[in-house]
Parts: C-alpha cells; sequence; structure tokens
C-alpha cells in the first residue's frame, strides 16, 4: 500500500542519513538476487510490470463479460458477420501483447563488470566503507614497509655470521611464524582475544593494532637515534612486528568483520569483497612505489646523509622507517574515524528497533 512504501521510503531516508551503506532494498527478492546472483531489481521490475499488463488486461477482459452477456440480446440483432471481426481483433491484440513482451529484453546485469561497478559505486558513496577501506590499506601499507627492514636485518644476519647461511635463515624466520600462530591460537581459543577486546570495546580494539605498530616503529626509531643510524636487532624488531600480527589476528579481525554487521545487502555482498582484496592490493603497491620514488628522488636530489654501509638516512632515520611513522600516526586517526562513523550506525539501528 501507499503507507507501507511511504513508511519504507522514510526509513531508507533517515538511513542514509547517517551513511548510505545502510540503505536497505525495499524488497526481499533484491536481497537474494545479489546473494544467489539470480535476477536484478531492474529486471524484477520489469517482470512486475509485464504481470500488471497481463492481469489488467484479463480484468479488462473478466470485466467486459457482463457487458457483453447483457447487451446478448442487441448484438442478437445485427449481421452475424462482426463476429469474426471482432474475433479477428482480439487475435491482433493478443498478438500485439506479446510482440511487446518480447520485446522488452531482460538485460543481465549480473555480470562480473556490473557487480564490479555496482560494488565500487557503493564504497564510493559511503563514508564508513571508504574508511575501512583505508583502514585495511594502511595496514598493508606498513606491513610491506616492514618487510623492506626485515629483509635487510635477516642479510645482515647472514653477512656477519660465518655460520648464518640461507637454510638456517628459512628456519630461524619458520620458528618465529610458529610461535606467533601458536599465541594467535591460544587467544582464540581461550576466549582472551574476545575479552580484550570487549574490554577495549568496539572503537579501543580498532585503535588498538595502530597504535601498537605506531609504538613499535617509535621503539626502531628511539633505536636508531640512540645507536647513531646502526639498524636494530633482528630479535627485537621481530617480537614487534610479530606482536603487532598476533594482535591483528587475534582481536582486530574479528572487530573489522563485525563493522558489517546491519548494513546493505549491496555493501555486505558486493562492496566487501572489493574492499577484503583491492584495499591490501592497494596499500602494498602504494607502499612499494613510494620506496622507490623517495630512493631516486633522493639519489637525484642529495637529499639526507649516505651512512657507512651506502644506505642514506633523512634526518638521522632510513626513509622507510620515516614512513612507517606518517603512514602509522595515520592508520591511527582513521581507525577514531571508523569507531565514530560505526558508533553512529549503531544508535541508528537501536532507534529502528
Amino acid at each position: 500500500s501507499s503507507e507501507s512504501l511511504a513508511s519504507i521510503a522514510g526509513q531508507q531516508q533517515q538511513q542514509s542519513t547517517v551513511d548510505s551503506s545502510m540503505r536497505k532494498s525495499a524488497s526481499l527478492g533484491s536481497m537474494k538476487r545479489i546473494a544467489s546472483g539470480t535476477f536484478s531489481s531492474g529486471n524484477l521490475a520489469k517482470l512486475a510490470a509485464v504481470s500488471q499488463q497481463q492481469s489488467g488486461g484479463g480484468g479488462a477482459r473478466r470485466s467486459s463479460l457482463p457487458t457483453d452477456n447483457a447487451n446478448s440480446g442487441m448484438t442478437r440483432a445485427k449481421s452475424i458477420g462482426s463476429i469474426p471481426l471482432a474475433n479477428e481483433d482480439k487475435a491482433s491484440k493478443l498478438d500485439e501483447q506479446k510482440q511487446q513482451e518480447q520485446q522488452q529484453p531482460i538485460i543481465d546485469d549480473n555480470s562480473f563488470k556490473q557487480r564490479l561497478l555496482r560494488g565500487i559505486t557503493t564504497i564510493l558513496r559511503s563514508r564508513l566503507l571508504m574508511a575501512i577501506f583505508t583502514y585495511n590499506a594502511l595496514y598493508a601499507s606498513t606491513s610491506v614497509l616492514l618487510s623492506f627492514q626485515r629483509a635487510e636485518l635477516v642479510a645482515n644476519r647472514s653477512s656477519s655470521g660465518g655460520s648464518s647461511s640461507a637454510v638456517s635463515n628459512t628456519a630461524f624466520l619458520a620458528k618465529i611464524n610458529t610461535a606467533s600462530s601458536v599465541a594467535v591460537f591460544a587467544l582464540q581459543a581461550s576466549g582472551l582475544g574476545a575479552y580484550i577486546a570487549n574490554c577495549c570495546g568496539q572503537r579501543g580494539a580498532l585503535a588498538l593494532m595502530p597504535i601498537i605498530r605506531l609504538c613499535g616503529v617509535f621503539l626502531l626509531a628511539w633505536w636508531h637515534w640512540m645507536s647513531e643510524g646502526r639498524p636494530p636487532d633482528l630479535i627485537l624488531f621481530l617480537v614487534i612486528d610479530e606482536f603487532t600480527k598476533v594482535i591483528n589476528f587475534a582481536i582486530a579481525k574479528p572487530v573489522r568483520e563485525n563493522l558489517w554487521r546491519g548494513l546493505s545487502a549491496e555493501a555486505r555482498y558486493e562492496a566487501k569483497p572489493i574492499v577484503d582484496t583491492l584495499a591490501n592490493r592497494w596499500g602494498g603497491g602504494s607502499a612499494a612505489f613510494l620506496v622507490s620514488f623517495i630512493s631516486r628522488i633522493t639519489d637525484l636530489t642529495g637529499l639526507g646523509v649516505v651512512n657507512e654501509n651506502g644506505e642514506r638516512s633523512i634526518l638521522g632515520f632510513p626513509p622507510v622507517l620515516l614512513l612507517c611513522v606518517i603512514i602509522s600516526a595515520w592508520w591511527t586517526a582513521v581507525s577514531a574515524d571508523v569507531g565514530n562513523i560505526r558508533r553512529k550506525i549503531d544508535l541508528e539501528l537501536k532507534k529502528q528497533q
């Protein structure tokens, strides 16, 4: 009815004022379309219009029956030759309706290209989805930047120790990864990770990982400053890096998955895969590009000081470490923004209950 449609429109308008990703579909069929990939909302609208035309034509034919029965006495007085003409007119009208139905093609907008465009459009229109995308991309950027530092420290370990080799380095890193995996499993199986996330709250759990990463980067910067440009100890670096990964898998990632609760079907089924995959690729590629770009700029301009090992430092720090400090600070600010937007959405969802 008109009142139900007006109420649905009012609810959609209230939801769009908070964030466009909360805008729900008016029918359950369109939600099933996104989940199963059957028909689109445009195709469903066309099918509904065609069915209405058919029902309208059937109603007109049914309504014409009483009038025909009432005027049957008058038609008997006319010539019998008009009956085949009326039947031919009805047949021609039916043929025209069938041709019109055949001329209305059902557009398949569930192809990969169409779903990708709808997902990107949903992300660009939503402040929450853009913040989640930036959050994931900045995490990937800091991980790639620290991977450059890790590779350098492992190479220095090989050159400094005569007994070190590629096999021993691989075994050493495998032990570190095994220890971090066991720590993640222990936090998840014991429920300690969920307890920490519950104590910190959603906003605190989102900000926990960037704050730990920022503190770790500051600790590495302090090491460079106190040791006059010498690289940090490999064990210290691995402890800082792996601890951030443990916090990510045990606490932060479940909280990030909870950010999609209560959003529209388009956001959950079409935009989320793009955010999960493209953000990581975008962040990692951007970090690698920035390292290469700064390296070329410093070589061309002579910015910074060349150390004894041949590496260039800016303000006494490696360019990779400075980039990681800036991106970690930006990541912390984005985590606060994501928590504030999600808090507003939760308040709106409570009002609707």
